[in-house]
């Protein structure tokens, strides 16, 4: 037995203060060695088939150039995106998204494959879809130049895609991902167009086959899947403005990272509104209706409790937003290594505005809940407060850290930012 795992090893809450909650482990508990991590697995146990393909680019986008000539410069065509949403014909994006995962060793199911009368089976364990938020096709169509055939197309390509990948056991979307992919043909060949699209979503699977929280989602025994603590049904909460919270310095970040007072000790909360709607964790509101809230002007005013999921240890409370900017907000995985910067209150007003930085050291599921663990320092006081990606935005939520003999041990705890969006219910605006 190492030394690290028969050292005496405390498990802390990072809120409230002083009054911080804390229970001595043992280093062999599985708790303490993190035993419940989702192990490699040369093939993955789990299926995926993909559901459903929406094209959502803005309104007024353009998405497709079509040029003609020789030299590709003449008789310029152009298509613009007229606004909504629009469900695309899934067989040639299946087709592509079949091949990719295959060829990179998952199981794909189609729809159909099952059974063949019924063109909407196909078991999956996963079901995968994906919106396409940015496109553009750059196309030259010939018109018989050079021994060419008519209409055949060269050109380039380029996709950007917003993944959703939903659990059939846990009934709930896992994970949220972004790629994006490029395609070129370099002579002219009939259909050129939709071949251009279908290799740059093809780009886009590759890059998804490659993503770290994609891969641990594939692998994850079944069993473990069941094991995994949901969220519950209830009615969305709208967060105004978050969809068009943009990059921020780490310094700037500060002033929407606000200290969270009760009558028992104090934490901190994140504004992912501009009406004014502050996340935190459960641990940090308990059972108060009302608490304090200090801004970095150092102007307190009071919040109302919303919502509370204790099963993930998150709330969101109502203050007023008093003018300042909500963060950004960016769901998904993270990657061993990535630099992160937390902002908190640690222990009491006076350190308000605290800002560490360190590295994400690894994505971990603990009794059934996903963490990201970061070296990034933290104290009693800094709970519900945000960690932050190197553009500003918030990737988790400050929740406990690990002592080893009294001391910290650079183990601290960070919930996903989407997970806590999912047990709240909080929609982006």
């Amino acid at each position: 037995m190492t030394a690290f795992l028969s050292a005496r090893i405390s498990f802390v809450w990072a809120g409230r203060g002083a009054l911080a909650l804390a229970w001595m482990l043992a280093g062999t508990t599985a708790f303490a060695q993190g035993a419940h991590d989702a192990p490699a697995a040369a093939d993955p146990p789990n299926s995926v088939r993909l559901d459903k393909v929406v094209m959502a680019l803005p309104a007024g986008a353009p998405w497709l150039t079509l040029k003609t000539g020789l030299l590709c410069i003449a008789g310029a065509y152009s298509r613009t995106w007229p606004g909504g949403r629009e469900t695309q014909d899934l067989p040639p994006y299946a087709a592509a998204f079949k091949a990719e995962l295959e060829r990179a060793g998952y199981k794909v199911v189609t729809p159909g494959e099952d059974n063949l009368f019924d063109h909407d089976g196909g078991s999956a364990d996963y079901e995968a879809a994906a919106v396409i938020t940015d496109a553009h096709v750059d196309a030259c169509v010939s018109n018989g130049e050079l021994f060419t055939e008519r209409y055949s197309v060269r050109g380039e390509g380029t996709i950007a895609l917003d993944w959703q990948l939903y659990s059939r056991i846990k009934k709930q979307v896992v994970a949220h991902l972004s790629t994006s992919g490029t395609s070129r043909l370099g002579r002219n060949v009939p259909g050129g167009v939709a071949r251009l699209v279908t290799e740059a979503f093809a780009g886009n699977v590759r890059e998804l086959a490659a993503n770290a929280e994609f891969r641990a989602a594939m692998r994850a025994p079944r069993a473990l899947s069941k094991g995994f603590v949901m969220p519950g049904q209830q009615s969305g909460i709208p967060l105004a403005g978050s969809l068009k919270a943009g990059p921020r310095q780490i310094e700037d970040a500060t002033g929407s990272v606000v200290m969270i007072a009760t009558g028992v000790g104090t934490g901190s909360g994140i504004l992912v509104s501009e009406d004014g709607y502050v996340l935190t964790n459960a641990h940090v509101v308990g059972d108060d209706k009302e608490v304090r809230v200090r801004g970095s002007d150092r102007i307190e005013t009071l919040a109302k409790v919303v919502r509370v999921a204790k099963d993930r240890d998150v709330a969101i409370i109502k203050t007023n937003a008093r003018e300042r900017t909500p963060l950004a907000i960016k769901r998904g995985a993270v990657s061993p290594g990535q630099r992160v910067y937390a902002i908190g209150t640690p222990l009491d007003k006076t350190f308000q505005g605290t800002v560490s930085s360190g590295v994400v050291s690894a994505n971990r599921i603990i009794d059934g809940l996903r963490f990201i663990q970061s070296d990034t320092s933290i104290s009693p006081g800094s709970s519900g407060g945000a960690l932050l990606d190197e553009n500003g935005s918030v990737i988790g939520i400050t929740v406990a850290h690990y002592l080893n003999g009294g001391q910290p041990a650079g183990l601290n705890l960070f919930i996903p930012i989407g997970d806590a969006m999912d047990f709240l219910s909080l929609e982006q605006k």
